[in-house]
């Protein structure tokens, strides 16, 4: 019986010896497969590109390079900051920037799955008999080849998914650096507003003082008197009020900046400006952003993909389809023991003399196992059969998503074209009023205030009619101030709407790789 076992376990090792080519072959693919890693580097690089070409900043976030340091961050803070320099380091630090660039290499990662093939499948089976003997073996290695005509298809969907992605990374960006120039402008405007709320507090700190000596004089009365007093109080209210303003909007510019340090100190370089270039007509700015925005060309990689997921479920009508070498080692009875003394009493008793027992020779016996099956070699087969499901219902699914994003991507160009109109309309309207209050009113409350000053002075007026010209001067100038801060919000929102800087030349976008036109069914 032990030399039976041994025999078996003998003969499994001589069977997997003749099998170690496929281990080999197998393990050979598998280093292959292993070489396959995710490496986003080139679609960072792509990014960042469409990045600077629509900001016109010089440096942007990098996953791969050291982030900003907090002295490196100090030292960009210590001088007076511009908002060009505020838009570089919202691009450089903003941690949701930051977040947005992991989903490439995210997305990435299921581009390089959709490409690789499903791994094998081994089995592998022992039979002992249980009169001893040599065991049945049987070993399948079976690859699913269904991956053949189904990877294309799962390749092109994911990298539609890639590009969507790396062109929705770039459009927040650009969203980004519009919205720290509006924080920006916010901050300044604010700093504008404390410094006129200051001015108007020394303005009428002096016509208190001056009434404070004409009525010592007995040149004013009682009542002038505290009319002037009620406007001091009301100025200090003011500027206290205008200062909390102007903390709490660069504490908004220092949360778009991901900055966790006080900024109440911090100094801005650019004064609110006033746009030497005209605002384009609707219709070339819608134009444009058809062929800028970065959202568009996002939304249609959107329909790129589900186009070819839809394709991707018509070829899983057969969804596996295995194959691969099938080996069977049948078993063999083992051979009973003998007793030589009974078969030679035996053969003696028949022959009637004393009779050797039959024995076969070596030769005999070696030719006799020649002549018996060790092993079965041959191919296997294994496939679901499409009788009863067709992947009909995802086919059918598929296909309404794709016309579903087909008709968000239509919506989608209408509101666009709807949104530039309105912001082009503002942005005229914003920029029109400012220099109506630069041109007109601001000169106009100045020289009222002025005539009324020196009436008062020559005791011509009353101090009603001074206070009122020191009231229009003060709301002219925070309405001048308003003004810009809205013609300046109002061209980086036609900037976003747009998808690009309106002084940036016009030329051939980034579509992605291998982007087409969305196709109508």
């Amino acid at each position: 019986m032990f030399e039976n076992r041994c025999e078996g376990t003998i003969g499994l090792y001589q069977a997997m010896l003749r099998a170690r080519w496929p281990i080999c072959l197998l393990g050979c693919i598998g280093m292959l497969a292993g070489c396959m890693q995710v490496k986003p580097q080139a679609e960072f690089a792509r990014t960042r590109q469409l990045i600077g070409d629509r900001t016109g900043a010089e440096a942007v976030y990098d996953p791969d390079a050291d982030t900003l340091s907090a002295d490196e961050i100090e030292t960009m803070l210590a001088d007076a900051l511009t908002i060009e320099e505020a838009v570089g380091l919202a691009l450089l630090n903003n941690r949701r920037l930051q977040a947005e660039f992991m989903a490439i290499g995210s997305v990435k990662a299921d581009l390089v799955q959709a490409g690789l093939l499903s791994n094998p499948t081994f089995a592998f089976s022992a039979q002992f008999p249980e009169g001893g003997g040599r065991s049945n073996v049987q070993a399948t290695l079976a690859q699913n080849i269904a991956d053949l005509w189904q990877i294309p298809k799962r390749k092109k969907a994911a990298g539609a998914e890639l590009n969507e992605t790396i062109l929705r990374v770039a459009h927040f960006a650009t969203n980004l650096a519009q919205e720290t120039k509006i924080d920006y402008y916010r901050a300044k405007a604010a700093e504008e507003l404390r410094a006129v709320a200051e001015k108007n507090l020394g303005l009428v700190n002096k016509s208190y003082e001056a009434v404070k000596s004409q009525r010592e004089a007995g040149a004013a009365s009682l009542l002038d008197e505290n009319l002037a007093r009620g406007q001091v109080l009301k100025g200090e209210l003011g500027v206290r009020n205008a200062r909390l303003d102007a903390a709490n909007a660069k504490r908004a510019l220092a949360r778009r900046l991901s900055l966790s340090q006080s900024v109440e100190a911090l100094l801005l370089a650019d004064s609110l400006p006033e746009f030497s270039v005209p605002t384009p007509a609707a219709e070339d700015a819608i134009e444009r952003a058809r062929e800028s925005r970065l959202d568009i060309q996002a939304v249609e990689q959107s329909v790129q993909s589900l186009l070819a997921k839809m394709e991707l479920e018509k070829r899983k009508v057969f969804p596996d389809m295995t194959i691969g070498p099938f080996m069977e080692r049948t078993d063999r009875r083992a051979t009973p023991g003998r007793n030589v003394a009974a078969d030679f009493v035996r053969s003696s008793l028949a022959n009637g003399a004393l009779t050797a027992p039959d024995i076969q020779s070596r030769r005999e016996r070696r030719q006799q196992r020649s002549q018996e099956i060790d092993f079965l070699l041959g191919p296997a087969l294994s496939m679901t059969l499409p009788i009863f499901d067709q992947n009909q219902a995802q086919i059918g699914k598929a296909w309404y998503a794709y016309l579903r994003e087909l008709k968000e991507y239509e919506a989608f160009l209408i509101d666009i074209a709807q949104n530039i109109r309105s912001a082009v309309d503002e942005a005229s309207t914003a920029q029109t009023n400012a220099v109506y209050y630069r041109n007109e009113l601001v000169p106009q409350a100045s020289r009222s205030l002025e005539f009324a000053s020196a009436s008062y002075t020559a005791g011509q007026t009353n101090i009603l009619t001074l206070l009122e010209a020191q009231r229009s001067a003060l709301e002219a100038q925070r309405g001048l101030t308003n003004t810009l801060l809205e013609a300046c919000i109002a061209r980086a929102r036609l900037e976003q709407e747009v998808g690009t800087r309106l002084d940036r030349s016009h030329g051939p976008e980034d579509k992605g790789d291998g982007a087409t036109e969305p196709t109508t069914p």
